[in-house]
């Protein structure tokens, strides 16, 4: 499982630090399960497969069909200009204009080509 969470990381272009970000986890966490010390438990998986509904579990758990799930949620998308000085609460709400769910937006995490992060919770 191993391998297909660093192939999934590499396709997105995030690095272990951003990914421990993301899920809220301490960087080791990340580092033991790619290095094999530690297999992802189940706490793991499901926040994993939660804060990237695009990976397909069972790809993930068992290698077989396609990385990608055939129903995802929608990304965000023009969200291009974000300054740090706006508020989480700011933040999500302009993100509940740009993404169709009836679910909360609690945290978003913007992931910057240059493999800097910045995340918003709303408190």
């Amino acid at each position: 499982m191993k391998d297909r969470i660093r192939k999934y990381m590499e396709h997105k272009n995030i690095s272990a630090g951003e990914l421990a970000s993301v899920l809220e986890v301490q960087r080791s966490n990340i580092s033991h399960i790619l290095n094999g010390r530690n297999m992802p438990g189940a706490a793991f998986i499901e926040k994993l497969l939660i804060n990237f509904p695009d990976l397909d579990a069972r790809w993930l758990i068992t290698g077989e069909g396609e990385m990608f799930s055939e129903e995802t949620k929608p990304e965000l998308k023009d969200i291009e200009k974000v300054t740090e000085t706006k508020s989480a609460a700011g933040l999500i709400e302009t993100t509940k204009k740009e993404v169709s769910t009836d679910k909360k937006i609690t945290k978003v995490v913007l992931l910057f080509s240059d493999g800097t992060f910045i995340d918003y919770k709303q408190e």
